[in-house]
């Protein structure tokens, strides 16, 4: 009967994911791009684990140096940012 239990608890605790705060060098990362955006209010430390991954995904390469593409790239980021509930504070 011990046996069953510490098997079922064994089960369950191995099919939660595993949640894992992001690498310090990738917050970094994402802060940086954030400030060239504009957005040098946002904390990223203070960002949710999928937030930190997609902004990640998203201003990974070059950074547009204006027009459309730059306007597109803070629109997606803003609706990121908007993910988890996080608000720009004034």
């Amino acid at each position: 009967m011990i046996r069953l239990a510490v098997v079922a608890l064994a089960l369950v605790l191995a099919t939660e994911p595993a949640q894992a705060e992001p690498n310090a060098q990738l917050v970094s990362s994402v802060q940086h791009r954030l400030n060239i955006l504009g957005y040098q209010r946002v904390d990223a430390s203070s960002l949710t684990t999928r937030q930190i991954a997609m902004l990640h995904l998203k201003l990974q390469g070059p950074l547009p140096g204006g027009g459309f593409r730059w306007m597109n790239l803070r629109q997606e980021t803003q609706v990121i940012l908007n993910l988890d509930g996080f608000a720009l504070r004034d």
